[in-house]
């Protein structure tokens, strides 16, 4: 009987060492901006597509429904360049700033067509217009003209040398004009008969310069009707006439847009759509950054692009806009997730060059918020966004001091903080533009916020309303911090993107300085792998993880902090030399480690590395993570790029308080769901598969709220068909529950 017994314990101790848990992704998806668009052609039903910046849009105008289309099971990327329809096949090209071409059907199915992007001779390969004639899509690029057959999906040809042009210039726009092909460069116009058997000697072609009417070289723009072509420059907008091209329209605004529709030649700026006739008498939604005059065999329609609203087009007498819920910007500098759920993104890369504000996304509707519409917030050099437990999140702005923002069912709050009602400071040449990064909250309930750059202090601290700052106890000239964390011991861990490490400083809840910590973490006294931090966080069980520029080290007892001594750093091997970008401490204490080269979750104590997220086993956007998030609640994974958001289904879920257990799909099937989902587990669960005899099945622990099994025993063999009992303890809650899963062939 022992014997039995011995073995039935070392076939439950080896099946729960093989099963243990593992980050799952699943269900990924992406957020993007689609509000900034390039070009945009109307299909064979009258409906808008639009390319933009993050995908590409379809506006049905009679129901104002807006399809959304992105780089999961549509587009190769995002950043999308030239757009047109195919009435007459019911297709629609899409060309990318990386030389990606996808093609979509009547019925909404995709074609991939990647040869111009893997075209790795050509340095530049993005694709800027495009003309159909016939079956042959005329592709113009960076680095000249593609010709592509759309009947059998074959290249016909590539025209790197246009004429006498420099070899492999790039040509901005196409278009045709009875048997000739009409090219724009920023050299001239080149033009070349399409009867010729090639286009690829340069003998075909001929180039209209300064002598042919133009006043300068580079054209941006290009566009023809059944009569003549136009073309503009930054000022001016010409029309092919008598031989010669002819100044139609002259303006002191830069021009972002031409088109030739139904004989009417138009312009626009960033205020007016112009014709000839004068501006257009249209009050636009904003400033204009484009535009298209698609006609088809029933309408022309006037589509404006419009800065961060995407698009608006004529209806009437007016202009309609067109609602888009996105992101205001594809620049995920910082994210956090608040207590509801919902997500905040800071758009300032490189502050304060490319901030557009602040996005929130509720998990239904996107909130931009920015000067604009809320000027409370200050400066749209927003970089970075701190959600902390209280259920506020503050937005680090770089001159326009803090937000304080808490939502609610009926919206947001907000309250600002900067130099006149707080201890906030500017910087020293102007003590109003105040520097605030990131914000953390302590176990007493105070509020640290770093303030960047100031001539004496490094934080300040809100209490209960009271408001007092702390200096750079270690060097008061050094008090630029960006990252912020505090332990369970009421240490704040400030780190420096500068090159200054690490400080540490604990002031013991106490207005007497006497007994206050005070020391530096730097390679020059620890194994810190480099003084550029990027990031700190405190985990579940009180370490201090640290991001550099060579890789993650981690502070296992940070309590040992004294004035004459630091903590022992120790480096995390397996992440050496990698450049850190953020790291994020889930649910079950995992470490999700953004770097420049994909994401890495690390075990509780970094000794294993449990999940390696690239762009080469995922659909993530880009390698170079900026930021990363996880939703304990929903187990969505965020992963923000400088080219927008990858989004993931995990098994990353906080555990539940006491058992609920739910298992999913039922009945199970597992030669085709693959696997079941047991649900509803409380803390570190034991879990028992067994046969309604009492046969144990299979065995492993969850550490989170879910747990995966396939279907199979301990030997690797499919389970029979029945119903399998689910037996789950808690050492945590001392508690227990039982569940239910029906196999069937």
């Amino acid at each position: 009987m022992r014997l039995i017994i011995c073995l039935v314990v070392l076939c439950l101790i080896g099946c729960i060492a093989a099963t243990a848990q593992s980050i799952q992704l699943s269900n990924w998806t992406t957020m993007s901006s689609l509000r900034t668009v390039r070009s945009a052609d109307l299909d064979q039903s009258g409906r808008i597509w639009a390319a933009t910046s993050g995908g590409v849009i379809v506006v049905n105008r009679s129901s104002g429904k807006v399809d959304e289309y992105r780089n999961v099971r549509a587009l190769q990327t995002l950043d999308c360049t030239a757009l047109i329809c195919d009435r007459t096949r019911g297709m629609t090209f899409v060309g990318q700033s990386d030389g990606a071409l996808d093609i979509a059907d009547s019925s909404g199915t995709w074609t991939n067509v990647s040869d111009i992007r893997r075209a790795t001779q050509y340095t530049r390969r993005r694709i800027n217009d495009f003309t159909l004639r016939g079956d042959t899509l005329f592709v113009a690029t960076d680095f000249g003209i593609v010709l592509y057959n759309t009947k059998n999906s074959t290249f016909i040809e590539t025209i790197d040398r246009i004429g006498s042009l420099q070899e492999r210039t790039k040509v901005s726009g196409l278009c045709i004009l009875r048997d000739t092909l009409w090219a724009s460069t920023d050299s001239g116009v080149a033009v070349a008969p399409l009867r010729v058997g090639t286009l690829r000697l340069p003998s075909v072609w001929t180039i209209r310069d300064t002598s042919s009417g133009l006043s300068v070289l580079k054209i941006n723009s290009i566009s023809a009707n059944d009569t003549t072509v136009a073309v503009s420059s930054d000022y001016a907008a010409y029309v092919w006439a008598n031989g010669r091209f002819e100044l139609r329209i002259g303006t002191n605004q830069a021009i972002t847009g031409l088109s030739l529709s139904n004989g009417r030649l138009a312009i626009n700026t960033a205020t007016e759509i112009r014709t000839m006739d004068g501006p257009l008498s249209t009050t636009w939604p904003g400033e204009l950054i484009g535009h298209a005059w698609p006609k088809t065999s029933t309408e022309d329609l006037l589509i404006a692009f419009v800065r961060d609203k995407a698009l608006a087009y004529i209806d009437g007498d007016s202009a309609r806009p067109v609602v888009v819920n996105s992101p205001i910007s594809n620049q995920f500098a910082h994210m956090s997730v608040d207590t509801r759920g919902g997500v905040w993104v800071a758009t300032d890369v490189d502050p304060p060059r490319t901030g557009q504000g602040v996005s929130y996304f509720d998990g239904t509707l996107w909130n931009n918020i920015t000067s604009t519409n809320q000027p409370q917030l200050g400066s749209n050099a927003c970089y970075r966004v701190s959600s902390l437990s209280d259920g506020t999140t503050w937005i680090g702005t770089w001159g326009g001091g803090a937000l304080r923002c808490l939502p609610t069912d009926t919206g947001i709050v907000y309250t600002k903080f900067n130099q006149l009602n707080s201890s906030l400071a500017g910087i020293s040449v102007d003590p109003a533009y105040v520097l605030v990064a990131e914000v953390a909250l302590d176990r007493y309930g105070r509020t640290w916020m770093l303030n960047e750059q100031t001539v004496d202090r490094v934080v300040s601290q809100l209490d209960n309303g009271v408001w007092k700052f702390s200096s750079n106890c270690s060097d008061p000239r050094s008090n630029i911090f960006r990252t912020i964390a505090v332990d369970n011991n009421g240490t704040v861990w400030a780190g420096s993107p500068s090159g200054s490490g690490v400080l540490a400083f604990n002031d013991r809840n106490s207005p007497d300085a006497d007994d206050d910590l005070c020391n530096v973490v730097r390679t020059s006294n620890t194994q810190l792998p480099d003084n550029v931090v990027s990031c700190i966080r405190a985990d579940r069980s009180g370490a201090i993880w640290i991001g550099t520029a060579k890789g993650v080290a981690v502070i296992s007892s940070p309590s040992t902090l004294s004035n004459t001594s630091v903590p022992y750093v120790r480096r995390i091997s397996s992440l050496s030399t990698t450049v850190v970008n953020d790291i994020y401490v889930d649910a079950l204490n995992y470490k999700w480690i953004a770097t420049t080269g994909g994401v890495f979750v690390l075990n509780e104590d970094g000794t294993e590395v449990i999940a390696a997220i690239t762009k080469s086993n995922t659909p993530l956007l880009d390698d170079n993570v900026r930021t990363v998030a996880v939703d304990a609640l929903s187990g969505l994974a965020y992963f923000g790029t400088t080219n927008g958001c990858s989004v993931a289904q995990t098994s990353s879920l906080r555990p539940l308080d006491a058992f609920a257990i739910r298992c999913y799909p039922q009945p199970f099937k597992p030669t085709v769901d693959g696997q079941v989902v047991i649900d509803g587990l409380a803390p570190d669960a034991d879990i028992r598969i067994m046969t309604v005899g009492g046969i144990l099945v299979y065995a492993l622990q969850a550490r989170g709220r879910q747990a995966i099994w396939d279907g199979h025993d301990v030997n690797g063999t499919l389970v029979p068909p029945g119903v399998y009992v689910v037996s789950a303890t808690s050492a945590s809650t001392n508690s227990s529950a039982a569940g239910k899963i029906a196999i069937i062939r």
